[in-house]
């Protein structure tokens, strides 16, 4: 399928979930939203779209305007540097839209005040429903992002020696994914030594790393617009404690019954279960304290999620993280994790080379 008929595909799809609703148009703001719909980055606030049965018109700032129209001959480009909004909301009661919806949830307090004044409906997030199922081309683009994250693994994790820092260890990571085609980091780099590990989002510093003790890191990239996210830990030294190698197994142990659980048809909030079963069993449940996993895409964390209270049902094209862990303040924190799809009848480990 191409670019174009996968563009088109899509819009298909919105226009089913609106008009179960009753509305006759849509006016997207988000530029992640955006990026979704037309596969072409926006800045925030650098465009807004408005589609209704017949038209996609892209009021856009005018620097965009003949790459628009080359790239699209099938959509409407309004060259506009401010008032986007406004505009919108003139050429929908010019082209007499009748409900227009918009994402509340998504937002800006001056547009959604200028949207709802004009009378325009407050709307489901149908593009974040739409985004959780991702179809051939966005699996293989994710695949590849978390091919990154994978390989850069295996190239840190050689070079980490007694004496370098968090921050520099971060910067290294980052370095390697952008040498290898990322276009930026899913979110901040975590880079945890010694009791710092037992903080599940410590934030990197110029701690310095000693003989004998834990190393976690945590980190993912953005490759074409989809985020990776990977955990890996070791101890660092001879001198490994039992209780660390008994802790590691556990949550590797933990990890992989969470993947295992992952298929069409089961409730996530059962997946999360079968692992933290695993970890309050060997009798460290209070130090698992957050969520099994969360949706992955063009945001590092999207629905649905792994955890104990959603009421989401797997469905194939589904990408979720499985990272469950257990920390102990002031010593350790143990944390592993890979990104997954869920395929026909399984789950597949993207976190990969």
């Amino acid at each position: 399928m191409s670019m174009q008929e996968r563009l088109l595909q899509k819009i298909e799809d919105l226009k089913a979930l609106w008009k179960q609703d009753g509305l006759d148009g849509l006016v997207i703001t988000d530029n992640i939203d955006q990026f979704y719909i037309l596969d072409f980055f926006f800045y925030p606030a650098e465009a807004v779209l408005l589609l209704n049965e017949t038209e996609i018109i892209c009021f856009a700032r005018q620097l965009y305007e003949e790459t628009l129209k080359e790239k699209f001959p099938f959509m409407r480009v309004v060259g506009l540097d401010k008032q986007m909004a406004a505009a919108a909301v003139a050429e929908a009661a010019k082209l007499g839209l009748k409900r227009v919806g918009f994402d509340a949830g998504k937002e800006s307090y001056m547009s959604g005040s200028l949207f709802k004044a004009a009378g325009f409906v407050e709307a489901d997030s149908y593009i974040s429903s739409l985004r959780q199922v991702k179809d051939e081309h966005e699996i293989a683009v994710l695949r590849e992002s978390n091919r990154i994250a994978y390989q850069t693994y295996e190239y840190i994790k050689p070079l980490i020696k007694t004496g370098v820092s968090e921050c520099e260890v971060a910067a290294e990571i980052e370095k390697f994914m952008r040498m290898k085609g990322a276009s930026a980091t899913s979110f901040q780099t975590i880079v945890a030594f010694g009791e710092n590990s037992a903080n599940p989002h410590h934030s990197t510093s110029s701690r310095v790393l000693k003989d004998n003790e834990a190393v976690l890191l945590d980190y993912g990239c953005v490759y074409g617009g989809y985020c990776s996210d990977i955990t890996r830990c070791w101890w660092h030294g001879d001198n490994e404690p039992e209780e660390y190698r008994k802790i590691w197994n556990i949550v590797d142990k933990a990890r992989r019954s969470g993947i295992a659980a992952q298929a069409p048809g089961v409730a996530a909030q059962k997946v999360d279960a079968t692992a933290r079963a695993i970890i309050t069993d060997a009798g460290y449940g209070e130090y698992f304290t957050h969520r099994l996993g969360h949706g992955v895409g063009l945001d590092i964390h999207e629905e649905p999620c792994n955890d104990q209270t959603t009421k989401a049902i797997l469905k194939k094209g589904n990408v979720l993280t499985i990272e469950p862990g257990i920390y102990l303040p002031g010593k350790f924190g143990v944390r592993l994790e890979d990104t997954t799809a869920v395929t026909d009848t399984q789950a597949e480990i993207l976190t990969r080379n």
